[in-house]
């Protein structure tokens, strides 16, 4: 991970114009990459949730001056779900001695390519990341296991979010943490996550003296005592009963930290620390404070590069430039590596078939495609991540509508364009997915790419619009979205070498 992209410097990534990040900037962002009605669906299962398609938010922000600038809905809070596990991760450190390979020794930082929930461990034994469930639920282990005498580990964990955020009136939304605490998925003995506790103990995860620190804090000498037979081991039933109190700790407090309700505001300020070596900054008067030790809060986002976005983590870091951290109530945060000094928090329910919040990962791609300056701070010389003396004087504000149709407005104008019979053939041809029918959103690709996107597919009609034209409707076999994709080619469009774009 030495190199690459995080070592990308500048303001800008290319030779097109230098955009100014304010409000326009965003609300473009937002329209550009509006997905269609029904693509993508908000989580299932997590009682409490609100999910709501019609909110929207991006909060963008400078870690060298702490300014942010935010759109759409910022201040709507949502649960933070699984972008809680990097901040456990990180205080699972901090009382591990502040030593990120004392941590390491138990959970790895490797890329899992597994879907979040798989029980899938390295070879050695080890979760392959925090970022997995069964990573996650064995970081809380370890934070009950080393938190001191006297100490509530899930109250350390909120000391740490509001230090992180800033936000000193971050809370829980208990009847979310129990409802998910007590989730049982009809027709099953257990949930999925408990499952995952159990393998854990299967594996050994806990050995017998950090189970033992675990019992000390929890039950004191005497009680130890008490369980203690004569050859000075503890007893086999206090045993079992321990390592079963353990795991139940370990997920009330994973499902508490999931239930903490944010806003991407809250979010960027923390995707602001990890990016910034540990360092909080104030965006009113530009204050820094060392909140994160710098080892740490780069072990956690490197270890978010990994793993944070599951079996879509290497696209995001490769080809979209973006190293952090999912949730599936669809809050996404972490860098922006195509910017020197760029943290991005978005929030939108509608998820994909990994967990992700597809509209999220659009705009985070188009933000990391652009050249962009934040304005310069009164009384400031530079601002951004270069100084802008000159940038500055050539930057502009992005114009509405300069990141062309968005899939939205595509797919609206292929359907007005497709006659009743069209419609009607098309749904017919879809493929069955559980035994029902599909719904499905039209997109035409570029001519250029038309072969590629088509290669694989399913040739499903090939019929004349209402004007007259002809074109090919195939459906995308491999799409991870809830609606089917058609792609539609224009049949009297010719690529350069004369032959069809299809």
């Amino acid at each position: 991970m030495s190199g690459g992209l995080r070592d990308v410097a500048g303001c800008g990534v290319g030779r097109g114009p230098i955009y100014v990040v304010d409000t326009t900037l965003l609300d473009e962002v937002i329209r550009a990459r509006m997905s269609p009605v029904g693509k993508g669906a908000p989580v299932q299962g997590i009682p409490g949730t609100t999910p709501s398609a019609d909110k929207r938010a991006i909060s963008l922000m400078n870690t060298q001056t702490g300014q942010i600038v935010s759109v759409g809905d910022p201040h709507h809070r949502f649960s933070q779900q699984s972008m809680s596990k990097p901040m456990a991760m990180a205080l699972a450190i901090r009382l591990m001695g502040d030593r990120p390979e004392h941590y390491r020794q138990h959970i790895a930082s490797e890329p899992s390519e597994l879907p979040y929930n798989d029980p899938a461990l390295m070879p050695d034994g080890r979760p392959f990341n925090s970022s997995v469930n069964i990573g996650a639920l064995a970081t809380w282990m370890l934070i009950h296991i080393h938190t001191p005498s006297g100490k509530e580990p899930f109250d350390l964990y909120l000391e740490l979010m509001r230090a992180l955020t800033g936000n000193t009136c971050l809370t829980v939304n208990e009847e979310m943490a129990l409802g998910e605490f007590r989730y049982c998925p009809p027709g099953a003995e257990r949930s999925r996550n408990r499952l995952l506790l159990a393998k854990l103990t299967d594996v050994g995860f806990v050995d017998d003296d950090s189970l033992l620190r675990y019992a000390l804090r929890k039950h004191g000498g005497g009680t130890i005592k008490a369980h203690t037979t004569r050859d000075g081991t503890l007893a086999p039933s206090f045993v079992v009963a321990c390592r079963h109190a353990l795991s139940e700790d370990a997920l009330l407090s994973y499902c508490r930290a999931c239930a903490v309700m944010v806003n991407t505001e809250d979010m960027v300020r923390v995707a602001g620390v990890f990016r910034n070596e540990g360092v909080w900054v104030d965006g009113v008067d530009g204050a820094r404070k060392q909140v994160l030790p710098a080892a740490i809060a780069d072990y956690v986002r490197h270890s978010n590069d990994m793993g944070g976005s599951y079996e879509e983590s290497g696209t995001q870091y490769a080809k979209n430039a973006f190293g952090g951290k999912t949730g599936v109530d669809g809050g996404i945060f972490g860098s922006l590596y195509r910017h020197a000094n760029l943290v991005v928090a978005t929030h939108h329910s509608d998820l994909n078939a990994a967990g992700n919040s597809g509209e999220g990962q659009k705009w985070i791609n188009a933000l990391n495609r652009l050249s962009l300056t934040f304005p310069a701070l009164p009384g400031t010389a530079k601002a951004g991540s270069l100084p802008l003396t000159r940038v500055r004087s050539i930057a502009t504000r992005m114009p509405i509508g300069a990141l062309g149709p968005s899939p939205r407005d595509v797919d609206q104008r292929l359907q007005m364009d497709m006659t009743d019979e069209t419609r009607r053939s098309l749904m017919d041809a879809m493929p069955l997915i559980d035994g029902a029918s599909q719904q499905f959103y039209a997109k035409a690709p570029d001519g250029r790419k038309s072969k590629d996107q088509t290669f694989g597919g399913t040739l499903l009609v090939s019929a004349a619009d209402i004007h007259g034209t002809m074109k090919r409707y195939y459906h995308m076999s491999k799409d991870r979205h809830a609606l089917g994709k058609v792609v539609v080619v224009d049949e009297a469009h010719k690529r350069q070498d004369g032959s069809d774009a299809g």
